[in-house]
């Protein structure tokens, strides 16, 4: 048994949800047929002007000159199907696409989960009508069957007997079949799928061809049917065609929050975590804005994300008016439960990354990190910088040295200081021809702050400041 789920205007309901705000106007996708435009899809405030679904675009102009039109992509419609497959996922394994409207799932093997065939059906159906989509949906002994009966709108019964006189009615161009054997179906007298399930086999072979022979024998379950079950796909991509252009950054963020969104939904079903995630905005005539927006470790919220590149705003000037923004996450991976999070170690390291992240998104990636030091003596060669976050392994019998040095060192004169503690000789620096020969002392000045100061060729300087 089959449920089949027919999304009649899948593109246009998606870009509602995505954005709600094209809603208020007529709102119509056109698509070229043959040498004419046609309007494939509409919304509400287009119907009440005398829009209609297979209307030549020209007409529907006239009718409604505030229609605002957008191009038909079946590709684009056929992404937002594999995001409903994606969602209904998680309650029924066995899914299989019909793109770019359709989706079909296997009721048998969720009987024993859910209580039988009806339990299945029932919850299977509310899930798919708590979509922000206009559905159809039907239900029949196998998924070929099934979709005919949901693309034609016929009523839902669980019962096979019911099923098949539901198929029989069904008029001959609601039948699936070729347009080649609808023609020739009708010029033989033929109105009703069913008239043509009764003839038999070689007769319909040899008046409308093998493919109607095996279309009509998938549709009665004397031939099986193969299937390509859906997987959910391993990376995230979502675009969104703007109603209007857009000339700021400021306009884009209410569509960048409803993709960030879509991203957070997709990452906490599959319980994965992303660390960079790319933005994408197209322009009519420039070449993309791709803008990388990364967080300090993995994360899943979009929220997370979306802050920080309102960060980056400022430094990123548009090049021209944006029609198209596209969110793309590739790495994904899985997400660690860390039950420490409550303790408070872990949530100031949380509260650290999150800094981090803030800082490289204003800053820039390379103009974060952690100071560490290394084992060679001579200031300028022993501090190194190490990826932001990382804790620095300690060097055994490491003398104190400045957190802030000055490059390069500052002259100054002992008069203003009070040695505190050295000297301490530096004579080292003759494997790379960069000989250093000094005497370092810890002195206070006379605000009371600790510096590192050293004398050099009769010259007192400053090399640095103690926290």
């Amino acid at each position: 048994m089959w449920l089949y789920c027919h999304f009649p205007q899948l593109l246009l309901d998606n870009r509602v949800r995505l954005q709600p705000e094209s809603n208020t106007l007529p709102l119509a996708f056109h698509q070229l047929q043959g040498s004419q435009s046609v309007i494939v899809q509409c919304n509400a405030r287009a119907l009440e002007c005398g829009v209609r679904p297979q209307l030549q675009t020209v007409m529907a102009i006239s009718l409604c000159e505030q229609l605002q039109l957008m191009e038909y992509s079946s590709e684009r419609e056929e992404q937002a199907l594999q995001q409903l497959a994606t969602h209904l996922y998680q309650w029924a394994a066995k899914l299989v696409l019909y793109p770019p409207q359709g989706l079909a799932i296997e009721l048998n093997s969720l009987e024993q989960l859910y209580g039988g065939r009806n339990g299945a059906f029932n919850v299977l159906a509310q899930k798919v009508q708590e979509l922000p989509v206009t559905w159809q949906l039907a239900v029949s002994e196998n998924s070929l069957a099934a979709q005919l009966l949901a693309e034609s709108g016929s009523p839902v019964s669980l019962l096979a007997e019911r099923q098949a006189n539901l198929l029989a009615e069904l008029p001959i161009q609601n039948a699936g079949l070729s347009l080649k054997a609808q023609k020739h179906s009708k010029a033989a007298g033929f109105r009703l799928l069913g008239e043509l399930m009764q003839l038999p086999g070689g007769e319909v072979g040899r008046q409308l061809g093998l493919e109607t022979l095996l279309h009509l024998e998938q549709l009665q379950g004397l031939k099986q049917q193969s299937h390509h079950f859906f997987m959910p796909p391993e990376s995230f991509q979502q675009s969104l065609d703007l109603v209007t252009e857009i000339p700021h950054w400021q306009g884009l963020l209410f569509p960048l929050k409803r993709l960030f969104g879509e991203l957070e939904n997709f990452l906490y079903q599959r319980q994965k975590v992303v660390q960079q995630v790319k933005v994408e905005l197209q322009h009519r005539n420039e070449p993309s804005s791709v803008v990388p927006v990364a967080l300090a470790e993995p994360g899943w919220r979009g929220s997370n994300f979306l802050s920080l590149l309102q960060l980056k705003m400022e430094s990123i000037p548009l090049p021209e008016p944006v029609i198209e923004i596209r969110l793309v996450a590739n790495e994904l991976l899985r997400a660690e439960q860390h039950n420490e999070q409550f303790f408070g170690a872990q949530q100031h390291r949380h509260e650290t990354l999150q800094l981090i992240s803030r800082l490289q998104a204003k800053l820039g990636k390379n103009a974060v990190f952690s100071p560490a030091v290394n084992d060679d003596p001579r200031p300028g060669y022993s501090e190194v910088a190490r990826p932001p976050g990382e804790k620095p392994h300690a060097l055994l019998n490491a003398p104190k040295r400045p957190l802030w040095m000055l490059r390069p060192a500052q002259v100054t004169s002992i008069d203003l200081w009070q040695l505190q503690n050295g000297p301490e000789r530096k004579h080292c620096g003759w494997w790379d021809a960069d000989e250093v020969a000094r005497d370092y002392w810890i002195a206070k000045d006379k605000f009371g702050r600790l510096g590192w100061i050293y004398f050099e060729s009769d010259q007192w300087y400053l090399q640095g400041w103690f926290s």
